[in-house]
């Protein structure tokens, strides 16, 4: 069975869901997509052979005969068309976030089960086999005990209209902790800057606070002339450091640490224990996250699988950034999850 697909939004984003869906064309066909822009078509009609363009995407879903569709709009639009979708009894991979409000994606997440229908969210880091490695550190203790998780997000330009750059970047980096330790944080602090236009946030700074005492902190920024994409996660053995923008060496594992050599009974006793040891690059297999991403969803449609990102991550992905959200609104104040 070949999965019918339409795409919704060929604008920045989506696009690359088009090219990587085309790759597996003896298991999926796009055969629709959708944009106010009649012009983003012409773009696509090699990758897409037959399919037919509307600027109009109910008149798509009311038209064609599809299986599924992949949601790439403005985040704004995600709940709105998503819910539509969902009630025309559509399988959806929709764009991160997957709603602005928590009401709406709990709303979404009761639609898809209530339809039994796949509902996934594009937070495509996950899927990078990179963050996939450090979460096998992670697991297989090689990290110790966690400490702390540090993720920097920055450059300059690509400001958008619909979202501050905490939605816009900060996304990404809370799924990722939510995903490497397996756990949502329980409070959050944050505070952000408008600089460039009053009422929306092109940089901000972020605490999270997890279980076990895990610190998550996340710097995002619009106005950074330095583009950084880094996670850092800081245990009591090593430290490892993701850096997306180094294609030869993503993964670096820092075999060293420190922590409390035994139990101690008062401050004469108090001892650490400090390790110093080799630098390891693991070897990372070269894919493109978001051909996982797409290779997923068909998998999770045909097996009616979970998916790794499916609706209730998003909603916990949904529910820290409207924390954090409150929080820049009250001037870093400590608001509860």
């Amino acid at each position: 069975m070949v999965i019918r697909l339409g795409v919704i939004g060929l604008g920045h984003w989506g696009p690359n869901y088009v090219r990587n869906f085309g790759y597996l064309s003896d298991r999926a066909k796009i055969v629709a997509v959708s944009d106010l822009n009649p012009r983003s078509f012409a773009k696509l009609a090699s990758p897409t052979p037959g399919a037919v363009f509307y600027r109009d995407w109910q008149e798509m879903l009311a038209k064609e005969d599809l299986d599924a569709v992949i949601i790439s709009t403005p985040a704004k639009t995600h709940f709105k068309i998503a819910r539509i979708c969902l009630l025309k009894n559509k399988h959806v991979l929709v764009e991160k976030p997957l709603a602005l409000k928590v009401k709406e994606a709990k709303g979404l997440l009761t639609l898809a089960k209530s339809r039994r229908k796949i509902l996934m969210v594009g937070h495509t880091f996950l899927y990078n086999l990179s963050v996939r490695k450090v979460k096998e550190y992670i697991d297989k203790g090689r990290i110790g005990r966690i400490y702390y998780m540090q993720a920097v997000r920055t450059h300059l330009g690509l400001i958008r209209d619909d979202v501050d750059a905490a939605w816009d970047l900060a996304t990404h980096d809370v799924a990722i902790f939510n995903y490497l330790i397996g756990a949502e944080p329980q409070s959050v602090v944050a505070c952000g800057g408008e600089y460039l236009k009053a009422g929306k946030k092109d940089a901000a700074f972020i605490t999270l606070f997890y279980p076990a005492g895990i610190l998550g902190n996340i710097q995002v920024s619009w106005i950074d002339s330095n583009k950084v994409r880094q996670i850092v996660v800081v245990g009591s053995k090593s430290r490892v450091v993701f850096n997306d923008l180094d294609s030869l060496e993503p993964v670096r594992v820092y075999k060293k640490g420190v922590s409390v050599e035994r139990p101690v009974k008062d401050f004469g006793e108090f001892k650490l224990l400090l390790r110093d040891g080799d630098i390891i690059s693991p070897k990372i297999e070269p894919r493109e996250p978001l051909s996982l991403v797409c290779e997923h969803f068909i998998d999770c449609i045909k097996s009616r699988r979970r998916p790794i990102t499916d609706g209730a991550s998003g909603l916990a992905v949904v529910r820290v950034m409207c924390a954090i959200e409150k929080s820049m609104k009250n001037r870093g104040r400590l608001i509860k999850i």
